[in-house]
């Protein structure tokens, strides 16, 4: 294991770059009590990735581990030379949540993934959680490249058991940059599309499961309607709704 100092100063926080056997398996351990289900990435696939120049990493506060991320080598994207890192998960503990680990964690990613060569780092998140959207988009300033429909199939972990599990794709280009830019709110023009966002779809789902398909459904029709319109996602609004935005009219 090697460490290094996480780029965002959190009391006691330590983020560490995985590099052996026995830091694998706590990725792992990690995972599956974020993800409630077993093995969601085994220690052996995850060995191999790391061996091959994959990411994994460690946050530590106060001596325990409490979030962990892992990513993998991925061919460049169009009109990139370098290759891209695809991040498939990063988790915190729930006692550890909503302190900034999080975020932690991606700016580290970040840092490593430009330091060892990369061009962009790209990720999933489900469209239907607010947060999340805010936090990829807005926060993170990323760039939306598209939507995918049940992405990964059929999922039967502690958080999307039951669900499709329709993800957007982010895409961070980071050839030449020292940190991340956050991103502004978006006005919507008058040919916009606003696609909507529930309040709490994790509260949903437990409460209401018939309403809460419904709204995958609902955002999943106008997704797929408005990409075959040529539009694309160009941020957030203050409503928390995707804003779409033509081709031809500055959609990047």
């Amino acid at each position: 294991m090697s460490t290094a100092a996480g780029p965002r100063e959190i009391a006691g926080l330590s983020i560490e770059v995985a590099t052996t056997p026995a830091d694998a398996a706590l990725i792992s351990t990690i995972f599956d009590e974020v993800w409630s289900v077993r093995a969601m990435v085994s220690p052996e696939i995850m060995v191999a990735a790391l061996h091959n120049g994959s990411y994994g990493a460690i946050a530590w506060r106060d001596g325990q581990p409490v979030g962990a991320a892992f990513a993998i080598v991925g061919l460049p994207l169009a009109g990139q030379s370098a290759p891209n890192l695809h991040s498939h998960a990063a988790g915190v503990i729930a006692t550890a949540a909503n302190g900034g680990i999080g975020y932690a964690l991606k700016l580290h990613q970040f840092s490593w993934a430009r330091q060892h060569g990369f061009a962009t780092v790209t990720w999933t998140f489900d469209p239907l959680v607010r947060r999340n959207a805010w936090f990829n988009i807005v926060k993170l300033g990323t760039q939306v490249l598209g939507y995918h429909q049940n992405f990964y199939g059929q999922l039967d972990d502690g958080i999307n058991a039951g669900e499709q599990s329709d993800r957007l794709m982010v895409r961070w280009d980071i050839a030449g940059k020292d940190a991340p830019t956050a991103a502004d709110f978006v006005d919507a023009n008058a040919n916009d599309v606003l696609v909507a966002t529930p309040a709490d779809i994790e509260l949903l789902r437990k409460t209401d499961t018939a309403q809460a398909a419904s709204w995958r459904d609902r955002q999943r029709a106008a997704f797929e309607a408005a990409g075959k319109d040529g539009m694309s996602v160009v941020g957030l609004n203050e409503d928390y709704c995707y804003v779409l935005r033509s081709n031809k009219d500055g959609a990047q």
